[in-house]
């Protein structure tokens, strides 16, 4: 533990250094984006039990700051976003800020460091039905859904860091490797298990031509659960990549492998492997976006100890005219094989349609329809069905 603790005091070291080493003259751009809105929901927890519908009016923010020079290029994010329920349920606030950076140390050779952060009450779909949500960077390690806590109204803390290189061995070959940690946090952990988790990947990828390039990486996690010993893992997953562009707008990404962990239980160790993929298929052009994508991952949870996490999502962007345009975004979650055996597998789905007007060229109007769900043998939860109207307002300036 303490190990994993220091790696992560080391890697949010460097990784600030790399943040705070933005250039002094550059382009500097500022956003940001208000919305407000009201809704009506039938189970905006996904309590357990019987649960009346309520209105609700809310209001979000989400800032960014962009600044930009020849090799380098700088952006912070934030993001809150407070509901208020006309029933009595508790206020619902989610917010976050990220930070990264992206330095060109040499023609062949890119530097990145990220920052993160985000607390949220697990189980609530504020960015799912009300987009857009800007805590979001694929560079940081990944945190699992944990929909085994839907439902619990508990409030989790992510804070990530990360650091990374990629290098250009020639015109057809590269190499990456990033280093990442998290630590969850719980404003009420009675109930909940936190943990620090470090992770580590190197990478490899060969173009093979102009459409295709393929590739191998291996990854390394090590978890520690705080105050016990029950959890702890280590996890390592070798896999095997492929990209293929298969027209100027349309190309496929995806990745097998398997992953290997060892976790420890009250009596001992269990060595466990299970299926490590990844599929994305995905189209964009100037007047609709699709993708589609799939995963299975082996990653640590707030109950249970570490886990496999198998999702499929879809998203649509159509654009109707030069001021409409309609969203479609869909996606199923499966929490299952607990290397514990404590708790049983956990369905979640959910899904929305968001149409937007632009009145003027800063100023649209949004009405949303969103549905989610969870399921599990001895569990009575209510479906939540949701609906949202409301503005969006940017404001900003380039420089």
């Amino acid at each position: 533990m303490h190990r994993s603790i220091y790696y992560t005091g080391q890697l949010s070291f460097v990784a600030g250094t790399m943040l705070c080493a933005t250039p002094a003259l550059a382009e500097t751009e500022f956003v940001t984006d208000l919305s407000i809105g009201a809704g009506a929901s039938t189970n905006p927890y996904l309590e357990d039990g019987p649960v009346e519908s309520t209105i609700s009016g809310s209001i979000s923010v989400a800032p960014q700051l962009t600044v930009t020079e020849s090799t380098t290029t700088f952006i912070l994010r934030g993001f809150a976003r407070i509901e208020e329920y006309e029933r009595d349920f508790r206020t619902n606030s989610n917010f976050g800020v990220t930070g990264s950076v992206d330095h060109g140390l040499s023609e062949r050779t890119q530097l990145r460091g990220r920052l993160g952060y985000s607390g949220s009450i697990v189980g609530v779909n504020d960015a799912f039905f009300n987009p857009p949500d800007v805590i979001n960077d694929n560079f940081l390690p990944t945190v699992a859904d944990d929909i085994a806590l839907n439902g619990l109204n508990r409030r989790r803390h992510s804070f990530q860091t990360g650091i990374g290189v990629s290098h250009s061995l020639s015109e057809l070959d590269s190499f990456n490797a990033d280093l990442g940690a998290t630590a969850i946090r719980f404003a009420n952990s009675a109930a909940q298990n936190e943990f620090n988790a470090f992770n580590q990947n190197i990478g490899y990828s060969r173009v093979l031509s102009d459409r295709t390039s393929i590739g191998a990486s291996v990854g390394f996690s090590q978890v520690n659960y705080l105050g016990q010993r029950i959890g702890d893992s280590s996890i390592i997953t070798p896999s095997v990549n492929v990209s293929y562009q298969i027209s100027r707008d349309f190309n496929i990404t995806a990745s097998a492998g398997v992953s290997f962990a060892r976790s420890k239980n009250i009596v001992g160790t269990t060595k466990s492997s299970d299926l490590a993929a990844s599929f994305n298929l995905c189209r964009s052009n100037e007047n609709n976006n699709l993708c589609i994508g799939a995963s299975r991952q082996t990653l640590p949870t707030s109950f249970d100890g570490v886990r496999s996490q198998t999702s499929f999502n879809i998203g649509y962007r159509q654009q109707l005219n030069r001021d409409d345009s309609i969203s479609l975004n869909g996606s199923y979650s499966r929490s299952s094989n607990s290397i514990l055996g404590v708790s049983d597998d956990l369905d979640y789905i959910r899904s929305s349609v968001t149409f937007d007007h632009k009145f003027r060229e800063r100023f649209t109007g949004f009405v949303s329809v969103g549905y989610s769900d969870s399921y599990q043998d001895g569990i009575n939860r209510k479906a939540n069905t949701q609906v949202s109207v409301g503005i969006r307002l940017r404001f900003g300036n380039n420089r």
